[in-house]
């Protein structure tokens, strides 16, 4: 009887967690924060982003990044996973948080601020806006 408890439970554990992997060895939990949005690009009509941080102790993230209509009039997308750093800074008196995003030794990191609750902004590693005016804000999605 305790065996068949502790299968249920970890049956019912198991099935609130999905694995998102780039080469078999990171994974983010269904139970992340999941932002998306569409920024501006040089070079194009947009770049959608699809991010996904760890709400949990292995501060991992899985991210698309889909440059609209790039390569012919199709969309090409790129995946990376890796380590959602915390970063903090005092710019103009005030406390600044970002994830400082890492998915590679030959890949630069990403940025987004934490605007809000339910908002990141990307931002340079000086976690500085741009000054275009543009959106560069992703939205959390509940």
């Amino acid at each position: 009887m305790i065996l068949t408890a502790c299968a249920i439970l970890a049956a019912c554990q198991q099935q609130n967690k999905t694995a998102v992997s780039q080469e078999g060895n990171d994974t983010t939990a269904t139970d992340s924060l999941h932002f998306v949005g569409e920024l501006p690009a040089a070079d194009g009509p947009g770049i959608r982003y699809d991010l996904r941080i760890a709400n949990d102790s292995t501060a991992g993230f899985a991210m698309t990044e889909t440059y609209l209509e790039a390569e012919k009039g199709k969309d090409q997308t790129t995946a990376y996973a890796g380590k959602a750093e915390t970063v903090t800074k005092t710019i103009d008196g005030k406390e600044v948080k970002a994830y400082k995003l890492a998915s590679g030794v030959n890949e630069p990191a990403t940025y987004f601020k934490m605007v809000n609750d339910s908002t990141l902004r990307m931002v340079n590693e000086d976690l500085e806006e741009a000054v275009s005016g543009l959106s560069y804000d992703l939205k959390l999605q509940r």
